[in-house]
């Protein structure tokens, strides 16, 4: 199996990973990807960007190396409310918006706070996802995550980098593919590569997934088409709500 977009990745200036764009791109031509979404932090990661610079990424060429470049952004939960670190009026700007939780951000307060935290941030209309959600340090309530998803059309993240590094966080990220293949629910299954040869390497991720028998046409970034398809859902979607 092979996935043929990668839909979150990292540049340098996230602040603390380690190629450019157009060597990500290089080795996305080099592995085998038609796709990736840059999605460098939002501003509240010491030494990411400021907002602004979302209005920046019109002079990036929408292909480099015949690889299409989507334009995206992986914002920071900064509170238990879901409050993001990047306004919609820079998110509607982008084609795909990834929301994370990360412990230099907002450390854990709970599997009540946590899961707060995350349902009310998928409920921003520009978020399509949430990373790395198997995460062990955060006691997301994996159940509630994936109705949450099914009831809003949006989809859950399985995260090669953590799987890779935390046992627990497999094991989570295997419980995230049985409640998802249960209820229907859509994944993207992402390197969240911090350096260029990283660039659609799925290994961790895709064990899991051929274990659990999950079925290929549940999975949004399997192929260029299907995740094209889906963010013309999500224009539609967005559009409704303008």
């Amino acid at each position: 199996m092979h996935f043929e977009v990668d839909t979150h990745t990292h540049t340098v200036l996230s602040g603390h990973a380690h190629s450019t764009i157009m060597e990500n791109a290089a080795a996305a031509a080099q592995n085998g990807v038609k796709g990736f979404v840059m999605s460098d932090h939002g501003p509240s990661i010491h030494a990411a960007p400021p907002e602004y610079n979302i209005n920046t990424f019109t002079f990036i060429p929408h292909y480099l190396n015949g690889v299409r470049v989507y334009r995206g952004i992986e914002a920071n939960i900064t509170g238990f409310k879901g409050v993001l670190d990047i306004r919609d009026a820079y998110l509607k700007k982008l084609e795909f918006v990834i929301a994370g939780i990360h412990e230099v951000v907002l450390p854990t307060g709970g599997a009540k706070r946590d899961t707060g935290a995350v349902l009310a941030a998928m409920n921003n209309k520009y978020v399509d996802i949430i990373a790395h959600p198997h995460n062990p340090n955060y006691a997301i309530a994996l159940e509630a995550l994936v109705r949450e998803a099914a009831r809003l059309g949006k989809l859950v993240e399985i995260n090669d980098h953590s799987i890779g590094r935390k046992k627990e966080s497999a094991r989570n990220a295997a419980l995230l593919l049985e409640m998802c293949k249960k209820h229907g629910v859509r994944i993207a299954v992402a390197s969240d590569a911090h350096f260029a040869f990283g660039i659609g390497r799925f290994d961790s991720a895709l064990e899991l997934i051929e274990a659990s028998g999950f079925p290929v046409s549940l999975i949004v970034n399997a192929t260029a088409g299907s995740f094209e398809s889906y963010l013309e859902e999500r224009k539609a979607r967005t559009a409704e709500i303008q």
